[in-house]
């Protein structure tokens, strides 16, 4: 099975051509929620994209010799296949939840400290997703895409709706107030 890197990358490039650096530049903004990329991972995966003949590059003019990519038609086929193939299992590694398992053996002032940090960054979260939200609704929607894009950020909300909850109710049991 590809990596699935390939495929957010053909899925960028069915967007419109792009560099490696804003592919990465945009899975950190769009994507950020639910979805990660390092360089380490995009350009190989663009070198092997490029060898099976999925991607061209163009060699781009300035001091930084970077290329452009662009998605061929085996690169569009290979992109529908994944779209219509079953979903992998998904995998969740929250370091905080180990912790709170584990907390009879730690300081529970510490762990409510952790929890605090863990819920004020998905406040911030929550806070972005609420602002891509309303951005997103007051444009134009040319490319039809927008119900799309608002079901993935209406699930970022909700998760961290859900986050932000049992935050409270964490801190609370921790503090003895609950």
């Amino acid at each position: 099975m590809s990596s699935k890197t390939r495929f957010v990358l053909l899925g960028l490039l069915q967007e419109q051509p792009l560099t490696g650096y804003e592919m990465k530049q945009l899975i950190d903004i769009r994507f950020r929620f639910f979805w990660n990329e390092s360089f380490g991972q995009i350009y190989p995966e663009l070198k092997s994209m490029e060898e099976d003949g999925l991607v061209v590059a163009t060699d781009l003019s300035g001091a930084r010799k970077q290329k452009r990519y662009a998605i061929t038609k085996s690169g569009s086929r290979e992109l529908k296949l994944w779209l219509a193939s079953p979903n992998e299992k998904e995998s969740i590694r929250i370091e905080l939840l180990l912790k709170v398992y584990f907390a009879k053996y730690g300081s529970k002032d510490i762990l409510a400290s952790q929890i605090k940090q863990f819920k004020e960054a998905h406040h911030i979260d929550y806070s972005i997703l609420t602002a891509f939200q309303e951005e997103l609704r007051s444009i134009p929607d040319p490319e039809n895409n927008h119900q799309d894009i608002l079901r993935v950020i209406e699930f970022g909300l909700k998760t961290n709706e859900a986050y932000l909850s049992w935050c409270d109710d964490t801190i609370a049991y921790l503090e003895g107030t609950r």
